[in-house]
C-alpha cells in the first residue's frame, strides 16, 4: 500500500510544484528588491546540477524527484544564505565538481575529468579560501570511493587547481604593473585557519538551518546504512560519498561555526539521503516522520523569512 510519502515522493507533480515554492519563497525573500539575480541564477543552476547527479547515477531506484526536492526546501530554509553571490558561486562549483567526480566511478584513466574537477575547486578557493580544506577530502574520496586515483589523475588535479592562478598572476601583473604584493595576497590563505568556535555570535536563523539539516543528516545516514544492501555497489559509494561531506562539512561548521561554505556544502550532501528516505520507506512511522520533518522546515523558512524582513 502507497502512503502518502510515497504518493508525493514519486508524482510527477512534485518537482514543479518545489521549483514554484522555490522562486515564491525566493521574492518574498527580497528577490527584486535587492537585485539577487547572480544569487538566484545560481540556485537554479545547482538545482539543475542536483537533479543532473541524480539521473546519471540513479541514485533512487524508483521515478522519484524527492533529492532535488530536498535540495530545493532544504536551500530555501536558509534564508540568510541568499544576499551573498560569491557563496552562491562557491556552492555551484563544488556542486558541478561532485557531479564530475561520480562520472570518474572506476576509472584511473579520467584525465580530462580529474582537471575540470579541481579546475573547479581552484576558480572557488579564489572567492572563498575555506574551499581548501574540501581538496584532501576529494583526493580520499577518489582512492576509497570512486576508485579514480593514479598518478597521472593526481597530477591533472594539480594542473587544473592551479590553472585559475596562473591566469590570475599573469592578469594581476599586467594590470598592476608588476606589483607582487598583488599577486602575494592572491595565494594568502590565511582566514581559512581562523577557527572561533561557539554559536553565540552565530544569527538564529543561521543556526536553525545547521541544527535541523544535521537533524537530517542523521535521519537519512542511518536509514541509508540499515538499507544501503538493496542498492547497486555504485549507487552505495556515492551515497558514502555524500555521508563523508556531511560529516565532514559538519565538523567544519563544529569548529567554524561562520563558515557558509560548509553549510552549503551540509544542505547539498544532506539532499540525496533525506530523499532517499523520503522515497523508499513505506511504514507508519516514516510516513508521520516525512510529514513532521516537512512541516518543521516548511515552519523554519516562515520564521527565517520573518526574521530576515528586519532591518539588520
Amino acid at each position: 500500500m502507497k502512503r502518502f510519502q510515497n504518493k508525493i515522493a514519486e508524482s510527477r507533480h512534485t518537482l514543479p510544484l518545489a521549483m514554484l515554492y522555490g522562486a515564491a519563497i525566493w521574492v518574498l525573500a527580497g528577490l527584486f528588491q535587492h537585485g539577487w539575480w547572480v544569487q538566484f541564477a545560481c540556485f537554479i543552476l545547482s538545482t539543475l546540477l542536483v537533479m543532473r547527479i541524480n539521473s546519471l547515477n540513479l541514485l533512487i531506484r524508483i521515478y522519484s524527484r524527492s533529492v532535488s526536492v530536498a535540495f530545493i526546501f532544504l536551500s530555501c530554509a536558509a534564508v540568510c544564505l541568499f544576499p551573498s553571490w560569491r557563496g552562491g558561486i562557491e556552492q555551484l562549483c563544488c556542486i558541478a565538481a561532485f557531479m564530475l567526480l561520480t562520472e570518474c566511478y572506476q576509472d584511473n584513466t579520467t584525465v580530462g575529468k580529474s582537471y575540470y574537477i579541481f579546475l573547479l575547486l581552484g576558480i572557488a578557493t579564489m572567492l572563498d579560501a575555506h574551499v581548501i580544506f574540501y581538496l584532501p577530502l576529494i583526493w580520499l574520496m577518489m582512492r576509497v570511493i570512486v576508485y579514480s586515483l593514479s598518478w597521472r589523475t593526481f597530477l591533472s588535479s594539480l594542473l587544473g587547481l592551479i590553472t585559475p592562478y596562473w591566469f590570475m598572476s599573469g592578469w594581476l601583473m599586467w594590470e598592476k604593473g608588476g606589483d607582487y604584493h598583488a599577486i602575494a595576497r592572491l595565494f594568502s590563505f590565511h582566514e581559512a585557519f581562523q577557527f572561533p568556535f561557539g554559536f553565540e555570535s552565530i544569527p538564529l536563523p543561521y543556526q536553525l538551518v545547521i541544527a535541523f539539516t544535521t537533524l537530517m543528516l542523521f535521519i537519512g545516514s542511518i536509514h541509508f546504512i540499515h538499507s544501503s544492501y538493496r542498492d547497486k555497489i555504485r549507487v552505495r559509494q556515492i551515497y558514502y560519498g555524500f555521508i563523508t561531506l556531511g560529516f565532514f562539512s559538519l565538523a567544519l561548521l563544529v569548529l567554524q561555526p561562520q563558515n557558509e561554505l560548509a553549510c552549503r556544502m551540509l544542505i547539498f550532501a544532506t539532499s540525496p539521503l533525506i530523499g532517499h528516505y523520503w522515497a523508499l520507506t513505506n511504514s507508519k512511522i516514516s510516513n508521520v516522520m516525512v510529514i513532521i520533518l516537512t512541516v518543521a522546515l516548511i515552519l523554519i523558512t516562515a520564521v527565517n523569512l520573518w526574521i530576515s524582513s528586519f532591518p539588520s
